[in-house]
């Protein structure tokens, strides 16, 4: 939707429509300047980050959420490493 995430657009565009509303109803100007700030500096901001990655904010919310770790190993050819024991091994003394 106008170059951006849908999502994002969708809730720029409603909130300027919400502040044109509150301007038809009210009759005062003010609310205007709202909208205009939200139906164009936003909407460009919001094409500005579409070109960058069209999915930006999910990615970047889901980074986030999980972060990049990766487990260290070693060559491919290598074995996995055997595991320490945790029971020790019994005593021949007290059998």
């Amino acid at each position: 939707m106008r170059g951006g995430e849908w999502q994002l657009s969708l809730a720029a565009m409603l909130t300027a429509s919400a502040f044109g509303a509150m301007a038809l109803m009210t009759r005062h100007c003010s609310p205007l300047l709202g909208a205009l700030l939200f139906g164009w500096p936003v909407q460009w901001l919001i094409r500005m980050v579409g070109r960058h990655d069209p999915q930006w904010t999910q990615v970047y919310f889901r980074a986030r959420r999980q972060p990049l770790i990766r487990e260290p190993h070693g060559s491919p050819s290598s074995r996995e490493a055997k595991p320490l024991r945790i029971i020790p091994k019994p005593n021949k003394f007290l059998k």
